[in-house]
């Protein structure tokens, strides 16, 4: 990685990239699209997402953050409600609230918004994840930088 210039007065480093023109052009109209004004900006919520995703899937099992977990799962299986309620409870220290969703007859979604460290969330989504009735599980997990 190259050595970028600092300016001490206010914290900020400038970088230079050198990025191919298409690549470049899709990122500027991807950015407006999504109501970025302000190229830097949209690459610093692009790294910080791309910090997050990595220390989630590398095992950074210290890093700190909050998230969702998105439960989609059959509401007839015996006892997947009661059970999914008791693991939460088993995970207070990092369950800060819960939403439950009837989609249809066959469906349920279940939002479940946590706080902690990337062990204890990982724990808490395999626990969910093993459990008979469950058809999907998705973490999404921002690390607080």
């Amino acid at each position: 990685m190259r050595n970028s210039s600092s300016d001490s007065k206010n914290g900020v480093a400038r970088i230079s990239i050198s990025l191919p023109s298409d690549l470049l052009a899709s990122f500027d109209r991807v950015s407006r699209k999504a109501g970025f004004t302000d190229r830097s900006k949209a690459i610093q919520t692009a790294m910080r997402i791309f910090i997050s995703e990595n220390e989630w899937l590398s095992g950074n099992e210290s890093s700190k953050g909050a998230g969702l977990i998105e439960l989609l799962y059959d509401p007839h299986t015996r006892n997947i409600e009661k059970a999914l309620t008791l693991i939460q409870h088993n995970y207070d220290h990092i369950v800060t609230s819960s939403t439950h969703i009837h989609l249809d007859d066959d469906n349920c979604l279940e939002a479940i918004l946590v706080r902690g460290d990337v062990r204890s969330i990982k724990r808490l989504a395999k626990e969910l994840a093993e459990n008979r009735g469950i058809k999907s599980i998705k973490v999404n997990f921002i690390q607080v930088i």
